[in-house]
């Protein structure tokens, strides 16, 4: 097994907080294997290190600076890591990609053996526990009061006469449904949480959070992926509104996304592969007469995002559904989100999340496509 070396603020780096279950607002240092990690950290967070991480051991960083001057001259961090990592006896550490450059400098003047990871630096992470699935069922339970939020803003907003939106008194834009997004999650627990609420034809690019005034009779796409505050897992949902009446052609873009979705979740299970599923949700798109492509005037149409990816300590991370070779294995949460995105119409996106079981696969959220909004 080998042993790694990070230097993380753990609320905000997943990979540090995945190897030490510590919550740290400051970077700290880490180090070990999987099943045995410790961590070196200044005195004021010393006891909280212990009482709520998972590490076999736990330094206080100002007595290895100690130690460092002694032996090397230096009360410099890296100093102190070298002197830990000697005494622990260590060979050479793994170092994720993002390790700070000057640290990776004074560790190698100092004669520590280090090697660089370009890939993931824990791959256990892919599969989820049972623990950590329940984190995820979380953080969809979260987003989903976010979008009972949206539902219940849209139901009440009246229609003014050139089709803008009114809440409240006030003209609904999509800032606030954003705003009041984040005031639902936060109510229920979620902690980071960036949402998009976009409408009309600014939905066509697919990541647009959303800017302005939200209109009747135009689809609005909401995404929705809050962080749950206990286990830092992350719920992920999209679903597509319209306030009023769509047109046909709106419909349809509707009914075609909601088939490729379909045809997405046939293709779940263990054993079987990951780009079969985005082969099947395109394979709709593409019949159906929205084929993915860059056009003349260099805009992109279609769904030229991915079909869905894998979701947990990050909103996104491995496995990828582009994976041709790579098999679903239970354990593996995945979302399923396709979507169409046209310059001249706007955009639609349904996603789900699920976990592929030994037997199949199940929701991690409890769908619901209702997607008009009287």
């Amino acid at each position: 097994m080998k042993h790694v070396l990070i230097e993380s603020i753990t609320e905000t780096e997943s990979d540090g907080y995945y190897f030490g279950r510590f919550k740290s607002m400051d970077p700290i240092t880490l180090m070990g294997t999987l099943d045995k990690p410790v961590c070196l950290i200044h005195r004021m967070e010393l006891e909280r290190a212990k009482n709520e991480g998972c590490f076999t051991e736990v330094y206080e960083l100002v007595e290895y600076q100690d130690k460092a001057e002694e032996k090397f001259g230096s009360r410099s961090k890296p100093a102190a890591i070298a002197v830990l990592i000697e005494e622990l006896g260590y060979p050479t550490l793994t170092l994720p990609r993002h390790y700070p450059v000057a640290y990776y400098d004074e560790l190698v003047k100092l004669g520590v053996a280090v090697a660089i990871e370009h890939g993931d630096l824990f791959p256990e992470r892919w599969l989820k526990s049972a623990e950590e699935i329940k984190g995820c069922r979380e953080g969809a339970r979260i987003s989903e009061a976010g979008f009972a939020k949206v539902r219940e803003i849209l139901s009440t907003s009246e229609v003014g006469p050139d089709d803008t939106l009114s809440y409240n008194g006030e003209v609904l834009t999509c800032e606030t449904l954003r705003r009041e997004i984040r005031v639902a999650t936060s109510a229920v627990g979620g902690g980071t949480n960036s949402p998009i609420a976009a409408s009309g034809l600014q939905a066509a690019d697919c990541h647009c959070i959303g800017f302005g005034p939200v209109k009747a009779h135009e689809m609005i796409v909401v995404d929705i992926f809050p962080r749950d505050d206990d286990s830092f897992y992350f719920g992920d949902l999209s679903r597509t509104f319209i306030k009023g009446d769509p047109s046909e052609k709106q419909q349809h873009i509707y009914d075609t996304v909601y088939d490729s979705h379909l045809a997405a979740l046939a293709e779940l299970g263990p054993g079987k592969k990951l780009g079969a599923v985005d082969k099947a949700a395109r394979d709709v798109l593409d019949a159906a007469g929205y084929p993915t492509r860059q056009r003349a005037d260099g805009k992109w149409e279609g769904c030229y995002c991915g079909i869905g990816h894998g979701v947990g300590l990050d909103v996104h991370e491995p496995p990828s559904l582009r994976d041709q070779d790579r098999a679903m294995e239970p354990g593996h949460v995945i979302t399923i989100e396709p979507g169409l995105y046209l310059p001249e119409h706007g955009g639609c996106r349904i996603e789900d999340t699920v976990v592929i079981t030994e037997d199949g696969w199940e929701f991690i959220n409890t769908p619901s496509y209702d997607w008009i909004i009287d």
